[in-house]
């Protein structure tokens, strides 16, 4: 009966997943049409190639330089984990190792050579770069399932792969992913950007970016992008394989472990990240890890753990600082295990000896991720900036508290709580159901279903079985990480460091439950992870990046398709003059395709431009304003711009009174035919004298 029940509602959680998909898989036989339409192969596959070769020849460097990794053989390990770890290490010193070099203006061509090659040759040389991929592959010993469910990773895998190398589109790349690095590049160090506000923030994944661009850009530009791309798309296969290898090593069958790593490979969300050289899942890689050390250290207690809690953490804040979210958490399991010390055996350290080991990780991790913060410290006078200015002051061009305090409030309407707190309670079944890309009320991604369906594992299994003592910490601090998200910033992009510690716990009570509510549980999560795959997968056909990237279409035509505004980009680079100045305004934040200087207001794109209309009183006085500051050109989305002409300090009293006269002169500004470039029902690019 309790078989039944449960095939029952996880039939009912799938429908209701797909009735909310029909704008992609509804869509899917439709979309697949959009892989075709021209030839598939040219010769801007030469770039693709080289993209490829360079993220795996910085893979390798990654390898090179984690084979040093101190990890401990007192236990059965697993060798892909083992593996994993020490790439992690590898990456986590190559990050610093390259913001360092900013500091110093390093980034040349030279310098990315000369490091690649020393270390590819010191990887070459030193056999455990190979063996444990292939002591750890069980191909000879799987049954068609096994294979079936690897062949579902591996193909997620590649369209993954396939999109990441294709030229970006996702919005935050173009704003700073890529767009930083870029311009890093081009001034071969890491001083701030003027305008950028996100060239304060800890930037730890993007050095990767610029090692890969640097590379790649010998070749073409093109080439650097599509290295870029390929390079930051590693942390999604070393990702899952970290998940598939802690698995087996907790005593998991290979069939379940499979499936857990299915579980996180077939999130859409995890693939969109993925493919648009996000940062994401390197964090989530990052924490992954970490906690990994993090439960040997409660069975070992040993340095070598420590360091690498702390090199892992560390890593992580070096991505995004939601990582002191994670140390929250991380404290009180040491604090826990420091109360629950009943050791007797010869050199296990004293309660007041855990606290101080388990500590000293934590300070370590803070130790490692400084850099980034005291950077942004000393230049504005807050580590934390540009957030919480309204606690910890903090000064740059084109930011403040008012922006700050806005951009807080922004952060708040993910998940819909700003307008209904129930949301609060229903989050996980609104998550895993109605979440939806583009809407931050419905978390700007999608999750699926399958952790919904395995969630009543899990607490059925924490509640009447006796589960490995890993998997209660892995489900505590999975539930401490869902609480500071739900009451943070509700993006699904900032659950995925969740999903693999959710993913190996349900897999893990699944097993343990066994009997019919297992085989039931086994057909629901593979049912639902398939229909996460065919999102993906309808993602994937709706942006048709396999001509792009196979050089059977061009970046132009491309771009085309995907960047409604993109043509405009491309009429600044061809048709005006090379020392120009363009002001965008509400341009998706798109500073990676302009070949020109630029001004742009960081997120809130009218702020600059609404506040001049309202301090002006025509449209004479509106322009020369416009001329003092450097600028030839504007480049504007008309259709979202009136409605935010409104400044924040204004009463809507007087605005009424207003209104008609500042949108005439905003209007006379845009619209003068005189002065336009190109110009359409949404876009318009004028000249400003």
């Amino acid at each position: 009966m309790t078989a039944i029940i449960f095939a029952v509602f996880a039939v009912v959680c799938v429908v209701a997943f797909l009735t909310y998909r029909g704008s992609d898989i509804g869509q899917l036989p439709k979309l697949i049409g959009n892989l075709g339409g021209g030839p598939l192969l040219g010769s801007g596959i030469t770039d693709s190639l080289v993209g490829l070769i360079v993220a795996l020849l910085i893979g390798i460097c990654w390898c090179g330089l984690g084979l040093s990794a101190s990890t401990s053989d007192g236990e059965k390990r697993s060798q892909i984990l083992d593996f994993v770890m020490r790439v992690g290490v590898g990456v986590a010193i190559w990050s610093l190792l390259w913001f360092f070099f900013g500091l110093m203006g390093g980034y040349s061509t030279f310098a990315a050579i000369t490091f690649l090659g020393c270390n590819v040759i010191f990887a070459i040389g030193n056999r455990r770069i190979r063996l444990p991929l292939f002591r750890n592959a069980e191909i000879s010993s799987m049954g068609r399932l096994n294979i079936s469910l690897l062949f579902l990773i591996v193909l997620i895998t590649i369209v993954a792969f396939v999109s990441s190398v294709a030229p970006p589109t996702a919005k935050d790349t173009l704003l700073y992913h890529f767009a930083v690095p870029k311009a890093f590049v081009e001034q071969q160090s890491n001083a701030f950007i003027d305008g950028n506000i996100a060239s304060y923030l800890a930037l730890g994944t993007e050095m990767q970016s610029v090692w890969a661009m640097l590379l790649g850009n010998i070749v073409s530009l093109r080439a650097g992008e599509a290295a870029a791309g390929a390079t930051i798309f590693l942390f999604f296969p070393l990702l899952l394989m970290a998940v598939y290898g802690w698995a087996r090593e907790i005593g998991i069958s290979a069939t379940w472990s499979l499936i857990a790593t299915l579980l996180v490979a077939t999130v859409p969300s995890a693939y969109h990240v993925a493919s648009s050289g996000y940062i994401d899942l390197s964090l989530a890689l990052y924490v992954t890890l970490a906690l990994y050390s993090l439960m040997r250290w409660w069975k070992e207690q040993t340095w070598g753990w420590v360091i690498l809690i702390g090199i892992f953490l560390g890593a992580a804040l070096s991505v995004k600082l939601t990582t002191v979210f994670v140390f929250a958490a991380f404290a009180l399991v040491i604090l826990i295990r420091a109360r629950d010390n009943t050791d007797t055996q010869a050199g296990s350290l004293r309660s007041g000896g855990v606290v101080a080991s388990g500590f000293a990780a934590l300070l370590l991790a803070g130790v490692i991720a400084s850099p980034w913060y005291l950077r942004t410290w000393v230049a504005t006078g807050s580590p934390v900036f540009p957030f919480y200015m309204s606690i910890w002051p903090g000064k740059a061009n084109g930011w403040d508290v008012e922006r700050s305090n806005l951009f807080q409030g922004m952060n708040s309407q993910y998940g819909g709580i700003d307008t209904d707190k129930i949301n609060y309670l229903t989050a996980p079944v609104r998550l895993s159901v109605v979440a939806q890309p583009e809407q931050p009320a419905n978390y700007d991604g999608v999750l699926g279903v399958a952790f919904l369906i395995g969630l009543p594992l899990l607490v059925w299994a924490l509640w009447k079985f006796d589960l490995a003592v890993e998997i209660k910490i892995m489900a505590g601090i999975a539930g401490i990480m869902y609480l500071f998200w739900l009451f943070s910033s509700e993006q699904l992009r900032y659950f995925l460091p969740i999903a693999p510690l959710l993913a190996i716990a349900i897999v893990a009570s699944a097993e343990k439950i066994g009997n019919g509510v297992g085989k039931v549980a086994r057909c629901a999560l593979i049912a639902a992870s398939v229909c996460g795959l065919l999102t993906s997968f309808a993602w994937f056909c709706q942006k048709a990046p396999l001509r792009v990237v196979l050089g059977g279409e061009t970046r132009d035509q491309y771009l085309t398709r995907n960047l409604d505004y993109y043509p405009y980009y491309q009429a600044i680079n061809t048709e005006t003059p090379a020392d120009s100045k363009v002001w965008l305004i509400n341009m998706r934040r798109d500073t990676y395709n302009i070949e020109r200087p630029i001004f742009s207001d960081y997120l809130f794109e009218s702020w600059t431009f609404r506040n001049l209309v309202w301090e002006s009183h025509d449209v004479n006085e509106l322009r020369t304003k416009i001329r003092s500051m450097g600028i030839d050109y504007i480049l504007v989305n008309k259709t979202t711009l009136i409605s935010e002409l409104q400044p924040i300090s204004v009463r809507d009293e007087d605005w009424k009174q207003e209104r008609t006269n500042k949108e005439r002169m905003a209007n006379e500004l845009l619209l003068d035919r005189s002065r336009t470039i190109k110009a359409d029902n949404k876009f318009s690019l004028i000249k400003v004298f």
